[in-house]
């Protein structure tokens, strides 16, 4: 476990179906790579805390990435074939609720500690771990789109940038003429200070902010004003 809490900010936007098409292209205009984006989160609350009202949450996120690897022999011609092989990664971390404050009016930001499950390689042995601290399942959603690393001018880091459809806890995909979610965040969570290079939580929200600008077509919100469920990670 990390021994200081990580900070999480993020934007939203509802992106209408037909406009997709449109700003998938401008945005792999501006980013340096795109590729393919879904996760699925769990999320566990302990229902039955040691302290009565002090409820803590966990966010098991798993990604399924895509890999290729060469199977076969180059002894002779044609002796080796490319093959793509979908793998899932897992994470579990900690999750406050939005911060409060008036530093983070402009922006939706969670403190977030991750957890390291040495040993723990699939999802049924994950939450099995889960289970036994005590946690039990709230709800699960998947997210299905595209991801696009968005550059930084003078760090090494990146923003990025999902746009997705999401689903319930079934995880079926359906045409629907709804809105795409579309969420801003930085590569990584960040802290108050940091290295040179690296972003601060005040050097994220204002290239977040910054970027947001310079996409037009979106109405960006903090999620705290609707409440947008889905977001609740």
């Amino acid at each position: 476990m990390t021994s200081q809490a990580q900070l999480l900010p993020s934007l939203y936007a509802l992106l209408p179906a037909e406009q997709l098409e449109l700003m998938l292209a401008r945005l792999s205009n501006a980013a340096i790579n795109v590729e393919p984006y879904h996760v699925r989160d769990g999320v566990y609350s302990n229902l039955h805390p040691v302290i009565p009202g002090q409820h803590r949450t966990l966010r098991l996120r798993g990604r399924k990435r895509r890999r290729r690897r060469t199977r076969g022999t180059p002894r002779w011609a044609g002796g080796l074939e490319e093959q793509v092989v979908d793998r899932w990664e897992y994470s579990l971390a900690w999750m406050s609720p939005p911060l409060q404050g008036r530093e983070y009016a402009d922006m939706r930001v969670q403190a977030c500690i991750a957890l390291e499950v040495a040993g723990l390689s699939t999802r049924d042995e994950i939450e099995e771990y889960i289970e036994g601290l005590g946690f039990e399942h709230v709800h699960s959603s998947t997210r299905i789109g595209h991801l696009f690393s968005l550059p930084i001018a003078g760090y090494t880091t990146t923003l990025h940038l999902t746009v997705t459809r999401v689903l319930g806890d079934d995880a079926t995909p359906t045409k629907t003429s709804e809105p795409y979610f579309v969420q801003l965040t930085p590569a990584r969570p960040v802290s108050t200070t940091a290295e040179r290079g690296l972003l601060t939580l005040q050097d994220a929200m204002r290239v977040m902010q910054d970027a947001a600008g310079r996409i037009e077509g979106l109405k960006w919100e903090t999620g705290q004003e609707r409440g947008i469920a889905q977001t609740k990670r």
